[in-house]
């Protein structure tokens, strides 16, 4: 009878380990709606003294289009290599001092909590063989993002052109890939 118990209650642990694990390689929705409010909200309305120093950057929107579910894999990979520059971009960089610090560190620890909740997304093989030509296409990005910020001398104008960027890269994101995302 003991061991019965015994088996039962090692039966049930496991369960309850195994289903308490977190669900990782999986982008949320949700955490990255909550990531393009707090950045949109942080710093308001794009400044019209900025207007004059705005750059046109080419946004890489094919970087984030699938033409079939065989390139599902290859947008998944974009949107994580995304969070990965974006989290770069501010890591490289003072944080700037304009915008609403609380919501600002919100914003960069649900980066961080999206890169860490799919790192394994990188790891997934299965029909991703235009991910380089993706990666390309967001290393020039946000090279050209970084070399903005750069030759603006990291002003506040600067900075605002750089989260307009990152607003419009997660709005298209939001917009066109739901159903990748959880």
């Amino acid at each position: 009878m003991d061991l019965h118990r015994v088996a039962l209650l090692c039966t049930f642990f496991c369960f309850a380990q195994v289903w308490s694990l977190p669900t990782n390689c999986i982008l949320r929705k949700d955490l990255l709606k909550r990531s393009y409010t707090l950045i949109e909200t942080a710093g308001g309305l794009f400044p019209v003294q900025c207007l004059k120093e705005n750059v046109a950057i080419t946004f890489p929107q094919n970087a984030f289009e699938s033409a079939n579910t065989d390139q599902v894999t290859g947008v998944e990979k974009a949107v994580y290599q995304t969070l990965e520059n974006i989290d770069a971009l501010f890591e490289n960089y003072n944080d700037p001092d304009q915008w609403d610090a609380k919501k600002w560190n919100e914003f960069r620890g649900l980066v961080y909590r999206q890169i860490v909740d799919s790192k394994c997304i990188m790891s997934k093989s299965e029909a991703a063989q235009d991910f380089p030509s993706r990666d390309a296409s967001l290393k020039k990005y946000f090279e050209t993002i970084s070399s903005a910020l750069k030759e603006k001398d990291f002003s506040y104008c600067a900075w605002e052109i750089v989260r307009n960027e990152i607003l419009r890269t997660l709005k298209f994101i939001l917009d066109h890939n739901s159903d990748i995302m959880l």
